[in-house]
């Protein structure tokens, strides 16, 4: 059984809302906050950031750069090989 944290409610029903006053339960505000501030932690605002407010900026963007990394697929890291490689070869014909 559930109880509302705003209107006091007791609800036996496993529902997301409460019937009375409408309003979520912790649970799924807590859930979403969790979510919202994981977004918003791997942006590209708050990776930059990061480096710049921090002490060691070489170890800030090392670090920044093996989180980014080891998140990628391996699809992804041979996405980026491919075109790493495709650049390399247009500067080596250019040049």
């Amino acid at each position: 059984m559930k109880k509302c944290q705003f209107c006091g409610h007791q609800n036996p029903l496993q529902e997301a809302r409460c019937p009375e006053c409408g309003q979520y339960y912790s649970k799924i505000i807590e859930s979403i906050e969790h979510i919202a501030a994981e977004e918003a932690f791997n942006t590209w605002h708050a990776r930059a950031q990061r480096i710049m407010h921090a002490r060691n900026k070489k170890h800030a963007f090392q670090e920044e750069w093996r989180y980014f990394f080891n998140a990628l697929t391996t699809q992804a890291k041979l996405t980026l090989l491919t075109i790493l490689l495709f650049v390399f070869a247009l500067m080596v014909i250019v040049v």
